[in-house]
């Protein structure tokens, strides 16, 4: 059992701003789990890990800076010594320490010329970084160093409801690799020497979700499948996996997976080898199986009502393959994190803010 000090109510932690900033000095190895809050809400916040002693840390952000992180913590990324925050609703990106959590700049929608809802970052260099946008036709270039645009790239996509949605983002020699997730069914292909769209790869299957490389060079891509809501239905809601080649844009593999009831997404381990998916329970495989697994790696947790609770968020530590789950439990309360080992054991879980989405391993 685990003990009940290290199951954290963010409520204990989380600081409102206005009060006097607190300084932290955490120099050692850690976890930055960000929690995105509620849309519209301005209730985003940020959560740091220390496995070594167990430690968590809730509402860093507005602890450190005595100001709020923002609307809509869409995700975290850590380069140098810093790391980047995209909180999406609130049009902005900021820069912390991650040692000291404080504010080293920032990058707001009014500084950019097609900048509108930042959703990832993915960086080149220490001055050239991209960020997709929900929004926006354009991905914005901009100068990690200094936090100031330095261009964008046309992504040529038509309008879908409003949306021009360009998503995560992975890298293979010179291309980067983007899926469009808001009612589209495309990949879109970067070429970096000449910050161009080159070319753009169509799936069978509606609404990419998530993106990762492995070692040989396959993209692998899941989407939802879409949405299946009555009278504004739109695709079947049945997730697919794909395989694609990095070199020829070749789609290799292509499976369909079981319906599924919330969020799918994917990770890597260290080594690029095996993957990890969310698929309401957590499945695991080698890059070379010739299909989907169909027992689950690891279950979700049950509530009260019988009812799986809603896994939303999944990390591989780069060095150690111990996995992290963020349990979004209602959307409402505070989320939880479960740290697995790599043969999937239960090492430790945590209480963090509301609808915890993502991580960053300093």
């Amino acid at each position: 059992m685990l003990p009940a000090a290290l199951l954290l109510s963010a409520a204990c932690s989380n600081a409102d701003p206005g009060i006097e900033e607190e300084d932290f000095s955490n120099t050692g190895q850690g976890i930055f789990i960000l929690c995105e809050g509620n849309f519209n809400a301005g209730n985003s916040t940020l959560s740091y890990y220390q496995p070594a002693t167990g430690q968590v840390e809730n509402g860093i952000f507005a602890r450190a800076n005595d100001r709020k992180l923002g609307d809509t913590g869409q995700s975290i990324a850590i380069y140098d010594g810093t790391a980047y925050i995209a909180v999406e609703n609130s049009g902005i990106i900021w820069a912390i320490d991650t040692a000291t959590f404080r504010v080293k700049g920032q990058l707001t929608t009014g500084e950019t010329e097609h900048m509108i809802n930042p959703r990832y970052i993915h960086f080149l260099s220490g001055e050239k970084a991209y960020v997709t946008d929900l929004y926006s036709p354009y991905i914005t270039i901009f100068n990690p160093r200094t936090m100031t645009s330095t261009g964008s790239i046309s992504t040529r996509q038509e309008s879908a409801f409003g949306y021009f949605s360009t998503e995560k983002m992975v890298a293979w020699g010179h291309y980067v690799f983007t899926n469009c997730w808001s009612y589209s069914n495309k990949i879109l292909v970067i070429d970096t020497r000449s910050d161009q769209m080159v070319h753009e790869i169509t799936l069978d299957s509606w609404q990419p979700k998530d993106m990762t490389i492995d070692a040989r060079g396959k993209l692998w891509v899941i989407t939802d499948g879409g949405y299946s809501t009555g009278d504004d239905s739109f695709g079947d809601n049945i997730p697919h996996l794909y395989s694609i080649d990095a070199e020829s844009f070749a789609i290799e593999q292509d499976f369909a997976l079981d319906t599924d009831e919330g969020n799918v997404q994917l990770a890597m381990n260290p080594s690029r080898d095996t993957l990890y998916l969310i698929n309401n329970d957590i499945y695991r495989m080698a890059v070379t199986d010739p299909h989907p697994p169909v027992r689950p790696f690891i279950h979700a947790e049950l509530g009260q009502n019988g009812r799986r609770h809603f896994l939303y968020a999944i990390g591989v530590h780069p060095r150690n393959g111990e996995i992290y789950v963020a349990d979004a439990v209602d959307y409402s309360q505070s989320g939880v994190v479960f740290r697995y080992s790599r043969d999937g054991r239960l090492i430790d879980k945590f209480r963090v803010g509301i609808t915890p989405n993502g991580f960053a391993f300093k």
